[in-house]
């Protein structure tokens, strides 16, 4: 076991782990559906990392979370309404990743309306099995923050690496 914040901070993992099934390195719309729990961003490691909720995945049939880690990392930006919304998952309706330039420029649109774009140098993709959450994701709607962040994967989950894919 490792946790999810391990594979942010360490090396590229190697691809023994058996290839993804549909690689959103690779393949447009890949995570579509998948939801956005968490982004960070570390300034001294130009890292950016994505934690995804897999449950509500209409692309992946095994694991329950995903990470998707930029390295080298060139940009970062993050464009959602000024208005403040519900408690919400952020839902993924389309993704893309694309190598030019020798960087690969990762970018997502969300519902509701939210957009991200990261671009670095190299991009690492992880299908997780996450410990301890149920195999139904959390009602957003009770609107109890701690309740629903109870049953989600977050950076401290211990989780086991299903699979794996790294774009250079």
């Amino acid at each position: 076991m490792i946790s999810i914040n391990d594979l942010v901070n360490a090396s590229p993992y190697p691809e023994f782990f058996g290839s993804v099934e549909v690689d959103p390195l690779r393949e447009a719309d890949a995570l579509q559906e998948a939801q956005l729990l968490d982004s960070r961003v570390c300034h001294m490691t130009s890292t950016a990392a994505l934690l995804f909720e897999l449950r509500t995945s209409l692309q992946f049939d095994v694991g329950n979370s995903a990470l998707l880690v930029v390295r080298g990392l060139h940009s970062f930006s993050w464009k959602s309404p000024t208005k403040r919304v519900p408690l919400a998952a952020l839902t993924v309706v389309s993704s893309a990743a694309e190598r030019s330039d020798d960087s690969i420029h990762a970018r997502f649109e969300f519902f509701p309306k939210a957009h991200l774009t990261a671009v670095g140098d190299l991009a690492e993709f992880y299908v997780l099995d996450v410990d301890g959450i149920e195999d139904v994701p959390p009602d957003y709607s009770s609107g109890d923050l701690k309740k629903v962040e109870g049953a989600l994967p977050s950076w401290s989950s211990a989780c086991s690496l299903l699979q794996a894919s790294i774009s250079h």
